[in-house]
């Protein structure tokens, strides 16, 4: 493939001087091929803090897809978190055009299904390199245990990247170790086959991992179990997915805040507001936690390091003008800076709301803010409600989903271009809930999936749902009001097939574009398959 051959390439070039020297020296001890100059696999890899090291930076390419920080694989402003929300039955790309907004755009030479094959296939390069040389016999392990914990957190990252692939491509190609040389011939595998692998990778990382959650961005076996669960689903064994989210809710760590707690608890607001506000993700009372992409500001060497939920998600409210023909908002702490990239549909402001509009949580006014105030005290309308016209419903007023905001605490000296630094949740505990709701769902247990869900539920003070009531749909609405801005929306509604079903029932921009059979799944980019010589790597049907 592609990636993998640049790699090569690369690496290639980084020999080239000393290929060069070697051929002009006679001294045998010159031509020993292992690099001392740089750092490399044979200079890194030789003890437990070395592959400390190199996990380390395997994590940093993780979280490159919630982040936008990854040099040479992130698009500013454009993760694959808010990227992958556009285009679902929550909303669309502002434009209406680009990022999903119309599927009939995309093919195998569209940039976004490369951007993202590209950055799986770099993760799972780095983790098979860490994989393979863990078994070298002569690495000096500081404990009894290490290699094993290495091996499992490194397998923990190709199944994460692996979970992205089969969702959005299907069946790809599995590279189970490190590639040492140029590789032309990769092969497809079955989507059951990749998940399969998956599965082994997810239980040998729950084996190995360490069980306690030091809340740091290290995965443990929790999110090992949350993941295994969420795969067993998809490869039919509910049983097994139910056990593997039963040890993570019953594990004794873990358990749904219910009281206010940390920063700013003393201000306006509820506990689910509470669960998103700065450093409360990391807090060591927030029992809730499996596994975060954590964020740092003004770190040195952690130049990158932040989170634009809020651009993405809030309002654009530059434009909107008072009657007396001055700026409306002015931008201050609360407010931050949002434009508005994604323009929730009316599924996502009202509609999944109907049943306990003014009870649940989740839709409290802390949370989902509709209505916006004259801040401009220069206008004879400052304390005014907002009444936005038709045409500034498009980008500049509607629901701002206050989760992905950062309206307090923000730390002094912070870039106010809408770069916030909030550590943002990949897996919690909640998820897991509706994950074993899903099994038991599946499974032909209504009874036991509307429990699960009830204690979700219970937490946002929301009306117990009925089991009679529950369906596959009913859980993507909870999934909806519980992990709206966490979820990577449209990797869920294709893992469980109706990403065009529920783009046509509730997005009205993006669902006349979409194409059964074509864009159930994404193209495997064009440059892959004409870089890979030989052997045929399949384009998926209706491409070509």
């Amino acid at each position: 493939m592609k990636i993998l051959k640049y790699i090569y390439d690369r690496l290639i070039i980084t020999f080239s001087i000393s290929a060069i020297l070697m051929a002009l020296s006679c001294d045998d001890d010159f031509l020993e091929e292992i690099p001392r100059s740089f750092l490399s696999p044979e200079i890194t890899f030789t003890n437990t803090e070395g592959f400390k090291a190199g996990l380390t930076g395997v994590y940093s390419l993780t979280r490159a897809l919630f982040l936008p920080d990854a040099p040479g694989t992130a698009w500013s402003d454009r993760d694959d978190l808010m990227s992958l929300n556009y285009g679902t039955d929550i909303g669309w790309y502002w434009d209406k055009k680009n990022f999903f907004g119309d599927y009939s755009i995309i093919n195998p030479s569209t940039n976004y299904p490369s951007r993202l094959w590209n950055l799986l296939y770099i993760i799972i390069k780095d983790a098979n390199v860490i994989i393979t040389r863990a078994e070298n016999e002569d690495v000096d392990w500081s404990a009894a245990t290490d290699k094993e914990e290495v091996i499992a957190e490194a397998r923990f990252y190709r199944a994460f990247a692996y979970r992205y692939l089969v969702y959005h491509f299907g069946g790809v190609p599995i590279i189970e170790g490190e590639i040492t040389g140029a590789k032309l011939d990769f092969v497809r595998a079955t989507k059951e086959q990749v998940l399969d692998f998956m599965v082994a990778d997810l239980q040998f990382a729950s084996q190995n991992l360490p069980v306690e959650n030091p809340n740091d961005g290290h995965v443990v076996k929790a999110a090992a179990d949350h993941l295994l669960s969420e795969t067993y689903i998809s490869t039919g064994d509910y049983d097994l997915a139910i056990q593997a989210a039963t040890a993570v809710i019953d594990d004794g760590q873990y358990a749904l805040m219910r009281d206010r707690f940390g920063t700013f608890s003393d201000q306006p607001g509820d506990v689910f507001w509470d669960l998103f506000r700065y450093e409360n993700q990391n807090n060591p009372a927030n029992t809730e936690v499996i596994w975060t992409a954590q964020v740092e500001f003004n770190v040195p060497g952690g130049a990158g390091s932040f989170n634009r939920t809020e651009r993405a998600w809030g309002p654009f409210m530059d434009p909107v003008r008072t009657p007396d023909g001055l700026d409306a908002i002015l931008k201050d702490e609360f407010w931050g800076r949002p434009v508005g990239f994604i323009r929730p549909s009316v599924f996502l402001d009202s509609t999944v709301w109907e049943s306990d509009f003014n009870n649940d949580m989740r839709n409290s006014s802390h949370n989902m803010q509709r209505e916006f105030i004259i801040n401009n005290p220069a206008s004879a309308h400052f304390g005014e409600v907002i009444v936005p016209t038709e045409a500034q419903k498009v980008r500049n007023v509607f629901v701002y989903i206050k989760k992905a905001s950062m309206p307090n605490g923000r730390p002094q000296g912070y870039d106010p271009g809408g770069r916030i630094y909030t550590d943002i949740y990949i897996f919690r505990l909640a998820e897991t809930y509706l994950l074993r709701a899903e099994a038991h769902l599946r499974n032909g247990d209504n009874t036991r999936a509307a429990n699960d869900i009830n204690t979700v539920r219970s937490r946002a003070n929301a009306t117990p749902v009925d089991p009679g009531d529950v369906d596959i749909h009913y859980v993507l609405d909870e999934r909806v009001r519980e992990l709206i801005v966490e979820e990577p929306r449209q990797l869920t509604l294709r893992r469980v097939g109706l990403l065009g079903e529920r783009i046509q029932m509730y997005n009205p921009v993006s669902g006349p574009t979409f194409t059964f059979g074509r864009d159930e799944l994404l193209p495997i980019p064009q440059a892959e398959i004409d870089a890979n010589t030989e052997a045929e790597l399949i384009q998926n049907p209706e491409y070509n």
